[in-house]
């Protein structure tokens, strides 16, 4: 039975990072012009071109230029969006649907032996994330890695907005932790803080680094239950609010715009697609 219990937990974690699966986009491979020729094989010739207006197309690795402390300002109000209601959305169904596994983190924590989980209280807390941050802008610009260095400040941005949002919602719910030292248990401040920086190294990394980041979060997550610091629902929303956080400050990641053009040929015409860098 206790075997039957760690398995189920380890698949409810898994579920957690639905909405980032739900909200990805899908990487556009579209060159930055595209012709067709002419039906009889001979060099077309060149007419105006008629430019049509900039379509929004989805993904691009476009980097926005700040340090974290300038850029942090704005994070807060680009959190408050149509893609952080979606996530949180998807993270609030998954969260009912754990929700009586509650009364189960109440009783007895799972059943899960805490020694297996007891890294997952330091990996996840907020202080050991930002300096994960930290550390991999301080690397990325050691070598010269502009990408490795916007990675790691973008970290910090997640954590500090995604600590906010949490923070504040436990201040103001102050739902009983399932041990009652307190009242700060929703939502959980470490799942949020692991699935934050599992959600920015996949949207620079993709899955090939996401899929193990979110499983270190779902780590974090169970360790909070496992601990019993934490509710079923505490540790969803968590992971909720730290998708969302990640999302706002790579937001600009997605925002590469393709201006589409219509160019009349001989025997036929060609379609245009120009990239446009922001």
């Amino acid at each position: 039975m206790r075997f039957v219990r760690f398995v189920a937990s380890a698949l409810f974690a898994c579920a957690i990072a639905v909405p980032a699966f739900a909200q990805e986009p899908v990487p556009a491979e579209t060159p930055d012009t595209v012709a067709s020729n002419a039906p009889d094989g001979t060099a077309p010739e060149q007419g105006p071109i008629t430019q049509g207006p900039a379509v929004q197309l989805p993904a691009s690795t476009q980097m926005v230029d700040g340090n974290a402390f300038k850029l942090v300002a704005g994070d807060f109000k680009n959190f408050f969006s149509a893609d952080t209601g979606r996530t949180l959305s998807y993270t609030a169904i998954v969260a009912i649907a754990s929700a009586p596994w509650d009364r189960e983190g109440v009783n007895n924590g799972f059943s899960i032996p805490t020694t297996v989980f007891q890294a997952g209280n330091t990996i996840g807390s907020f202080m050991f994330q930002i300096g994960v941050g930290f550390g991999t802008y301080g690397v990325g610009a050691a070598k010269h890695n502009k990408k490795l260095a916007y990675t790691g400040r973008d970290i910090v941005r997640a954590q500090v907005v995604s600590q906010v949002m949490v923070q504040t919602l436990k201040y103001t719910v102050r739902r009983d932790r399932p041990d009652h030292s307190n009242d700060k248990s929703f939502p959980s401040g470490h799942s949020a803080s692991g699935f934050a920086t599992a959600t920015v190294l996949q949207r620079y990394y993709g899955w090939k680094v996401g899929l193990p980041a979110y499983a270190l979060g779902s780590y974090v997550a169970l360790a909070r239950m496992s601990w019993n610091r934490h509710h079923a629902t505490d540790v969803v929303m968590g992971a909720g609010f730290g998708i969302a956080a990640a999302r706002t400050v790579t937001m600009e990641m997605a925002k590469t715009r393709f201006s589409v053009g219509v160019q009349p040929q001989v025997g036929g015409a060609s379609i245009n697609f120009t990239k446009i860098y922001k």
